[in-house]
């Protein structure tokens, strides 16, 4: 099944496995296959535009669905777009990025004051996503065109939940790029032990002292309930695009692979699932390869 060879190649492309396929000269594979592609704004889309950009570049069809307003994205050489209207302007989008600095650049801040800034901004932020993720589920036209496409995998950040949502309606394995989720641990059934594992609000290191660890635990305790309030909006959603009731968590576990932006060398250590590969440094700029001549005088020095 082309699923298969397209997952091995989007691992492949960020860590450098299944060396089995090699490309040709020419740049392409001998087989090819479709992808989806529903990216989510911002710094976010950095990452997945590459792979998208690759894949078509390597003789995939690779088509990349997008709203009509956006902050970074766009057309590519490699890969075909798909938009759509949303319901919404580009003031409001701008206003909420604003806003967002201002929280981030503002001076030292209590635990409690920090919490609550930043699930309010990822309320607002869902809010927004929960419009768009409307305004494509009612484009009857695009939705039937991406069912006759009968991709092979759609490859997503599920930061913006439109993407997993899809996959599970068109029955097409999801590949996920992220950074973290609230609700990682619940939807890949990894451990997460809040002896070690410092909670993102309390800034707490992976060597915590007695009541560290007491504050880590409490924290931890209200992570359903972060991932509850957040994805509130969606959820609902969801609900009415599936017809059917359902969570984020139950949605963002149907995910076959998990492609995660850090490596264990700049981050704290956390347990691991199988169908969970760590990309870090994916974004890095490539250098041309080291010559014989090179490598040869290195080892004599």
């Amino acid at each position: 099944m082309h699923f298969i060879a397209i997952l091995c190649l989007v691992i492949s492309i960020g860590t450098g496995s299944c060396a089995a396929l090699n490309q040709s000269q020419s740049g392409k594979s001998s087989w090819t296959g479709k992808l989806l592609v529903v990216p989510m704004d911002g710094s976010h889309w950095t990452g997945v535009k590459a792979l998208a950009e690759e894949m078509g570049r390597r003789g995939h069809t690779v088509i990349v669905v997008i709203p009509e307003i956006s902050m970074r994205l766009g057309p590519g050489k490699h890969y075909i777009t798909k938009t759509f209207p949303v319901s919404y302007g580009q003031d409001l989008f701008n206003q909420i990025m604003v806003d967002h600095v201002r929280e981030l650049t503002a001076p030292g801040q209590s635990l409690l004051k920090s919490v609550t800034s930043k699930v309010d901004f990822f309320k607002k932020m869902m809010n927004l996503m929960a419009s768009t993720t409307e305004s494509l589920f009612k484009n009857q036209e695009l939705i039937e065109f991406l069912r006759e496409q009968n991709f092979d995998a759609v490859l997503t950040d599920p930061a913006l939940p439109m993407g997993p949502i899809l996959a599970l309606n068109l029955s097409v394995p999801a590949v996920y790029m992220l950074r973290g989720l609230p609700c990682d641990a619940a939807a890949t059934a990894r451990p997460d032990p809040p002896s070690y594992i410092p909670r993102f609000f309390t800034q707490n290191s992976d060597r915590m002292s007695f009541g560290q660890r007491v504050m880590n635990v409490l924290v931890s305790m209200l992570d359903p309930l972060g991932c509850k309030v957040v994805y509130w909006s969606v959820e609902e959603v969801a609900s009415n695009f599936l017809q059917r009731d359902v969570s984020m968590a139950e949605i963002l576990s149907t995910g076959a692979v998990w492609l995660m932006r850090y490596d264990f060398t700049l981050e704290f250590p956390k347990p691991l699932m199988p169908n969970m590969h760590l990309i870090g440094g994916i974004n890095c700029e490539i250098k041309n390869p080291l010559t014989k001549v090179s490598i040869t005088y290195m080892l004599v020095t």
